[in-house]
């Protein structure tokens, strides 16, 4: 196999998994059960109004003297 095709390769195989990946990503799903996506959103409503965790403040280390 000649070395520049070595090096050429990727490209198209590369394009050609995008095209297929995007292919797949995008087709058309069944719908979601109405039961389903009340849940789903519920949970996203809850981890939303989660009280947030404060950041620890770490007393500033003592400088080197150099």
């Amino acid at each position: 196999m000649p070395a520049w095709l070595v090096w050429l390769l990727p490209v198209p195989v590369a394009t050609l998994a995008a095209v297929a990946w995007t292919a797949w990503a995008g087709r058309t799903r069944r719908p979601v059960a109405a039961k389903d996506s009340v849940l789903a959103y519920e949970k996203f409503r809850q981890a939303l109004q989660a009280p947030v965790p404060t950041p620890r403040v770490e007393a500033p280390s003592q400088q080197k003297a150099g």
